[in-house]
């Protein structure tokens, strides 16, 4: 009989023991948490100026290795939208500005100095301490940030998550321990539901696949 039990969780992490599910099962849950949860991440920028000693493309890829916590009821990925906007819309996108200058002594542009578009969006940078990039006297950076949804088989930058599928020292070997740690885009939780709604529906597809080349065949046959 199929079963799943919570052992340990916490902001950042949780645990489970399976019960009665096949090691390829149990394992595709694994992947799917890390690589079919969607999430949110720079993915379009904007560089107005920069005059830092940091390069364009090493800034841009720095920038979008934040992670936001992600409001995935509320924004699609860019390919579920009809926009047709490369920068996105409201319904799939959010945008931030940075702006910051040094003055007369250097200083260090953090994740939290990024202003969003809308002051109420619940989509933020996990930290703001995080830092992005130092400036030098007289030094600059203005850009627009474009927040999206993505999934972790595309870019490590939306990966959900890190898990690990091990069995029990003392098991019967039907049972095995599911651990997910977060990296802050969505709680443990929500990851662990996302990846079983992913794993179904990647199912289903399958089955509607398999059932029309059936229906094709059969259809050959009889003709």
């Amino acid at each position: 009989m199929v079963s799943v039990e919570l052992l340990e969780e916490d902001e950042k992490s949780v645990r489970v023991m399976l019960s009665g599910i096949p090691l390829a099962v149990a394992n595709a849950i694994r992947r799917f948490a890390m690589n079919e949860v969607p999430t949110m991440a720079i993915e379009e920028i904007l560089i107005i100026e920069n005059s830092s000693s940091m390069p364009n493309d090493v800034l841009a890829h720095r920038l979008s290795l934040i992670p936001f916590t992600s409001d995935i009821d509320r924004y699609v990925p860019p390919e579920e939208c009809g926009c047709g906007n490369r920068l996105g819309c409201d319904r799939c996108a959010v945008r931030y500005v940075l702006r910051a200058e040094a003055g007369d002594e250097p200083i260090t542009v953090y994740s939290g100095d990024m202003v969003p578009e809308k002051p109420d969006t619940v989509v933020k940078p996990v930290s703001p301490k995080i830092p992005i990039v130092k400036l030098a006297p007289g030094q600059k950076i203005e850009m627009e940030l474009y927040v999206r949804v993505g999934r972790g088989r595309k870019h490590a930058k939306w990966q959900a998550a890190v898990a690990s599928l091990y069995e029990p020292k003392e098991g019967d070997g039907g049972k095995r321990i599911l651990y997910v740690e977060s990296i802050g885009f969505l709680p443990p939780r929500r990851i662990l539901v996302e990846a079983a709604k992913a794993l179904e529906k990647k199912s289903a597809e399958l089955e509607e696949k398999f059932s029309e080349e059936l229906r094709r065949a059969a259809g050959e046959a009889g003709s």
